[in-house]
């Protein structure tokens, strides 16, 4: 019979063998990359790092849970003394840990707009990228007035990241992009592939290559900027 992982309940133990300074029961269930990558004094390291950075640890007061396929993501929220933190561990379909970070609570924690922005100077134009099999939703940010106008693409690092690069509280694509749009230069930013068609290309996990991770998509957002009318001549790829 199938065996259905208590993932919440597997997140939450191993919080637990932080909280007791038990790094080697903490890591028992990493797979190979983890263990090699975070071993007991590693991982003993980062702890005490993160109290030094956010204060001691008090207690966890929550847990949730979603899926990336093959993936499954567990975030056990956590008082420390300054801050609250969500401890986001990753799963694999085996129970085991593939990822380990430690990140603001997306329950308490909410965007800032940057002081450099200024509201009223841009608009947001909605837009896809992309042929129809790997059609990514994006974002045109636009100065207001008569274009054509300089433009960038932001073009994504690792992991199924959003368009705005999202990591808590913190959209360092749209900090970016509102930053540059209040200096004239409109900004495209789009869905990484493997956060939007996140199934399809775990599909095809051993023939992907940083071309069909980011390359291809890279490549196809520059001439979405052409011809429209709102932005300069874009270089030919």
């Amino acid at each position: 019979p199938t065996v259905t992982l208590d993932y919440r309940g597997l997140g939450q133990e191993l919080v637990t063998s932080l909280s007791k300074g038990d790094f080697t029961a903490a890591g028992r269930n990493f797979d190979a990359a983890m263990k090699k990558a975070m071993p007991p004094d590693k991982l003993s390291e980062v702890w005490q790092t993160l109290q030094e950075q956010v204060g001691k640890f008090k207690r966890q007061t929550g847990v949730r849970m979603s899926r990336i396929f093959p993936y499954t993501i567990i975030y056990v929220t956590c008082d420390f003394i300054q801050a609250p933190i969500d401890v986001q561990i990753t799963y694999d379909q085996g129970g085991k840990v593939a990822g380990l970070f430690f990140v603001p609570t997306q329950a308490q924690a909410k965007y800032r707009l940057p002081d450099y922005a200024r509201p009223g100077t841009y608009q947001g134009k909605e837009l896809i990228v992309g042929s129809s099999e790997w059609a990514l939703p994006a974002t045109l940010t636009l100065p207001n007035g008569k274009g054509p106008f300089p433009a960038v693409v932001l073009v994504h690092g690792s992991g199924p990241q959003d368009r705005d690069e999202s990591y808590g509280p913190n959209k360092p694509f749209r900090d970016l992009a509102y930053g540059l749009v209040s200096r004239g230069i409109a900004v495209l930013r789009y869905e990484k592939r493997t956060r939007q068609h996140g199934t399809k290309m775990a599909l095809l996990k051993d023939r992907i290559t940083v071309k069909e991770e980011t390359v291809d998509d890279a490549r196809a957002a520059a001439p979405r900027l052409r011809g429209g009318g709102d932005v300069g001549p874009a270089p030919r790829l």
